[in-house]
């Protein structure tokens, strides 16, 4: 058995190959989706706990600084209304007040009201009744007090000997304002309003609560048709329940399950279809192979034939050369040839022309020359051959049509490009002796630069077009087929390529494209 049967039956198959990984591969995304639904379900819940702890101090704070606030603004009436009562003392023994003018003072300082009493004397105060019966004298403490049924801060000051007091009295209309925004239930019901959060309750346990965490569990139940998880905190003598809409987390894990399956049906649909194009692709590379093997065995034996056609062109040269020379000394010296043998001397003159063409066209295909890249315009060197080429084509009524939409430098070999247009105007020419038209035309298609030469005269079928592109293919009685030949070596060492397509019957367009970049010289 061949070795190379032998490793075929013990490979894998590329179908169990493929499948295996594709196995692998559908094995790795359910785990990743596992992890990413686990990981958006503690995130969430993490959440949760955070919100509930944050909630939770909040309410604390907002407690403590509810006391705190009414200690201090009690702090604040007790001296306001202690400096009041002084001076109002002070003033009253400079000259006694009246009830109106005591109305008056009340109402410019912002006082419920004001009470004058001296012993043996009724009491003065105003406005009169502002503080209903039965109320006689300063209630018998002196100090600040709360009158909650009256809701008035009321400060009582002893004259001097005791021989009577000032009360002043406040109402608790501030205060009790600031209470309710600082109050237990206005803190719930501001933070019930955020969004998301489904409710805030603070619950009394029937055993004390345990020691307060910072982690406190989280519980996912059903309140109405909607999923809500509740964190329960424990706060001094009081358990926080704090409720989160948990919809966000039903819509994020359903989100990711059903990008799940449709990934896994994207992904069997994508192994099926791998599987199939397996066979195409093997089937494509073994083409692409024999193709590369075409290419490598032509351009062997180009490099042979260049090889050897420099060797027999260095041989036949030196020959051809020395029976030219001869032939023109006999021409010129032969006083005595007849008329036969003097156009017998020049039709074998042209022979030797036509052969040491024939071996110069060798040499250049054998050794093609490396281009000299400089920045040039296509456009001036086709315009030097054409007017090369003007009273030849007049003489044969051939009309030469531009476009010329392409002046722009490329990196070139003047020398080089100017031998391939001038093979391409030369075979234009020559296929029409009976006059025609020539389209020349350069433009920019791409990020190449193409010149293209359209002329009718053209003899072959479309699938032959590309033929006369290969090396000793031509046409004409007295052509050797290099011409195009060596054109297509010249375009493809400046990294171009050359095409040939038959336009429509007898219409061919030959067209050379050539790169953009590279030009960072003068122009020539």
């Amino acid at each position: 058995m061949p070795r190379a049967v032998a490793e075929n039956r013990h490979r894998i198959p590329l179908w169990l190959a493929n499948l295996f990984v594709f196995a692998l591969l559908f094995m790795a995304v359910t785990g990743y989706f596992f992890w990413q639904s686990h990981q958006a379900r503690n995130r969430f819940l993490t959440n949760v706990q955070e919100n509930a702890v944050l909630v939770a101090e909040i309410i604390q704070l907002s407690a403590r600084g509810s006391v705190l606030s009414k200690k201090a603004v009690e702090e604040i009436f007790e001296t306001f209304l202690g400096n009041t009562a002084r001076f109002i003392g002070y003033l009253d023994k400079v000259e006694p007040f009246t009830s109106e003018e005591l109305t008056a003072f009340a109402a410019e300082a912002g006082l419920a009201g004001i009470r004058i009493h001296k012993k043996g004397r009724k009491d003065i105060e105003g406005p009169p009744e502002w503080l209903p019966p039965p109320t006689p004298g300063c209630g018998g403490t002196f100090g600040l007090e709360y009158a909650e049924k009256k809701r008035l801060y009321l400060f009582s000051l002893p004259t001097q000997k005791s021989s009577g007091c000032v009360m002043v009295g406040i109402t608790d209309k501030q205060v009790r304002i600031m209470q309710e925004s600082l109050g237990l239930k206005n803190v719930i019901r501001t933070i019930s309003e955020i969004p998301r959060v489904h409710y805030v309750r603070v619950e009394t346990p029937d055993r004390p609560p345990g020691k307060h965490t910072h982690t406190p569990a989280v519980e996912i139940k059903v309140e109405g048709n909607s999923h809500v998880a509740e964190a329960r905190v424990p706060m001094d003598d009081k358990t926080i329940a704090v409720a989160l809409n948990a919809d966000y987390l039903t819509r994020t894990v359903n989100r990711i399950w059903r990008n799940f399956f449709l990934f896994s049906a994207a992904l069997a649909v994508l192994g099926t279809i791998l599987s199939m194009i397996l066979y195409r692709y093997q089937s494509n590379h073994l083409t692409e192979v024999k193709e590369f093997e075409r290419r490598l065995s032509a351009e062997r034996e180009n490099a042979s034939l260049g090889r050897a056609a420099a060797a027999i062109a260095h041989e036949i040269r030196n020959p051809l050369n020395t029976l030219g020379m001869g032939l023109q000394r006999l021409q010129l010296e032969g006083s005595k040839i007849t008329a036969d043998h003097q156009r017998l001397i020049h039709l074998m003159l042209d022979a030797v022309t036509r052969a040491n063409s024939s071996v110069q066209g060798l040499l250049k295909y054998a050794r093609p020359r490396k281009p000299e890249k400089k920045p040039v315009r296509l456009d001036l060197i086709a315009g030097n051959i054409l007017q090369f080429y003007a009273r030849q084509c007049e003489s044969l009524g051939i009309t030469v049509h531009r476009k010329i939409t392409f002046k722009e430098p490329i990196p070139a070999d003047p020398d080089l490009l100017g031998q391939v247009i001038l093979n391409l105007m030369k075979n234009a020419v020559e296929s029409q002796p009976e006059g025609g038209g020539i389209h020349l035309a350069i433009e920019k298609r791409g990020q190449q630069a193409c010149l293209s030469f359209k002329n009718k005269g053209f003899l072959l079928k479309p699938e032959e077009a590309n033929r006369i592109l290969d090396p000793y293919f031509t046409t004409k009685t007295d052509g050797t087929g290099l011409g195009l030949t060596i054109s297509r070596r010249i375009v493809e060492a400046h990294e171009g390529h050359m095409s040939v397509q038959v336009l429509e019957k007898e219409m061919v367009e030959i067209a050379i494209y050539l790169p953009l970049t590279g030009a960072d010289q003068g122009t020539r």
